[in-house]
């Protein structure tokens, strides 16, 4: 006689304490598949292996930690007494681990590389979770090897996503993408992670549609303004352009959804404000912090060098008075800049050797500037940003010419550098309204 393994309702019946013969007798009313086997079944009612004693668990290795004092995150897998585990090539300070929740800490206020490093855990897990259950569901035995198996395929071939966020770190381990660039990518990645909420994209998924009912969400959910909204999608189409060049069957959207950018509402301080602000340098107003990010915003204001810039230049890149350095934003296109320094810029640096400025975070500046403004009678939105517009403005002003500023910010398209010569256009035509003022 030839035995059939019942699928669907053993388990529940081993639960009930039912026997093999109840499968056969019974087995015509109940919708399940049968297996058909060469040979009987000796004992159908034999305990069930249950998927549930296979286990994955996010850990750190701390006894491989790096000089840097950072470990390498693993995912544990745990089956039958035997174990395995599978690089995530995520690494962190193990006293800032919390084994109990699979959670990095983060190691200092506001450190947003925590965040985005516990989004790509949960993402992780997410899809371990998702692979156990599968099989339970399924009554099927998972193997140590399947579930490797199982999650390389999950990995590479199906999930946007991870494909995605493993491509973001590999091209800023092999030094194609800076820290800034990894960061900024992985918040539009996490962005498109919460539209989705939880669930999972796959390839396959990406549409004209999903992409507009993402641009919807970043502007009514998210309320990002238009060219926020629009740097998320070109980040967004970068790596699907990377997964269409990496052999990845997909549609691509943006074919059908233009990325455009509009001209962003600049502010540059005038001479005024300028002048109150170097006037607070070296006050007992500002606290050590405020008047360490007021003196590297003084000095990009008198040399248009970015915040990216100026948290590594060193003394020893100033030579008979002038920078000579390759720029971060640039660095991978060997983008050379040299900005002659005007005494009250050499002024702000007289005596410092090594790095110039202490790097602090572009936050931490950022929401520093906005105290200073305070104190300074300032009511424009002062970021550091506006220190560079105030370069290129006052440039323009004192009578230089379009070529040279474009040379001393490196700026690859004259486009770009022309945003000041209508700045210091429109500064212009303000202050001839005062002319008005006569006939009052």
């Amino acid at each position: 006689m030839e035995g059939f393994l019942f699928c669907g309702c053993s388990s529940l019946c081993v639960n009930m304490g039912l026997s093999g013969a109840f499968y056969l007798k019974f087995a015509p009313i109940f919708p399940p598949i049968f297996l058909k086997m060469k040979k009987p079944l000796k004992n159908l009612t034999a305990p069930y292996s249950e998927p549930s004693l296979f286990s994955a668990t996010v850990i750190i290795n701390s006894n491989k930690e790096r000089k840097d004092g950072n470990a390498p995150l693993s995912l544990l897998l745990v089956y039958e007494r035997k174990k395995k585990q599978i690089a995530l090539k995520l690494y962190w300070p193990p006293i800032f681990f919390d084994k109990k929740a699979q959670a990095v800490l983060p190691r200092y206020k506001n450190d947003q590389e925590a965040v985005d490093t516990n989004i790509i855990i949960g993402t992780i897990k997410a899809r371990a979770n998702e692979i156990i259950r599968s099989y339970r569901l399924q009554l099927r035995v998972l193997t140590l090897e399947l579930f490797v198996h199982e999650y390389n395929n999950f990995a590479s071939r199906d999930c946007f996503l991870f494909f995605a966020t493993s491509k973001n770190n590999s091209l800023y381990e092999k030094g194609i993408n800076t820290y800034r660039t990894r960061l900024r990518h992985q918040t539009a990645l996490n962005c498109l992670g919460s539209f989705m909420k939880g669930k999972q994209l796959l390839m396959r998924d990406f549409s004209l549609e999903l992409v507009r009912q993402l641009d919807a969400w970043l502007r009514k959910s998210k309320r990002y303004k238009y060219n926020t909204i629009m740097s998320t999608h070109k980040i967004i189409k970068t790596y699907i352009y990377y997964a269409l060049k990496d052999g990845y069957y997909l549609d691509n959207p943006y074919d059908n959804f233009p990325i455009s950018f509009r001209d962003a509402d600049r502010e540059a301080l005038d001479r005024d404000e300028l002048a109150s602000l170097k006037a607070l340098l070296n006050s007992k107003v500002l606290n050590e912090l405020e008047n360490e990010c007021l003196r590297k915003f003084l000095f990009s204001c008198y040399t248009g060098i970015r915040i990216s810039d100026s948290a590594l230049i060193s003394s020893s890149q100033i030579k008979d008075g002038v920078i000579k350095m390759k720029m971060k934003k640039g660095e991978r296109f060997g983008k050379e800049i040299k900005v002659p320094l005007p005494k009250y810029a050499r002024d702000l640096i007289d005596g410092r050797k090594g790095l110039l400025f202490r790097p602090y975070a572009d936050k931490t500046v950022n929401e520093a500037l906005k105290v200073i403004a305070a104190h300074a009678g300032i009511t424009k939105n002062l970021s550091f940003h506006v220190s560079r517009d105030t370069f290129g403005t006052l440039f323009m002003e004192l009578g230089g010419d379009i070529a040279s500023l474009q040379e001393l910010m490196g700026h690859s398209k004259i486009q770009t550098t022309m945003i000041y010569v209508k700045m210091s256009e429109q500064r212009k035509e303000k202050l001839m309204m005062n002319f008005d003022k006569l006939d009052e």
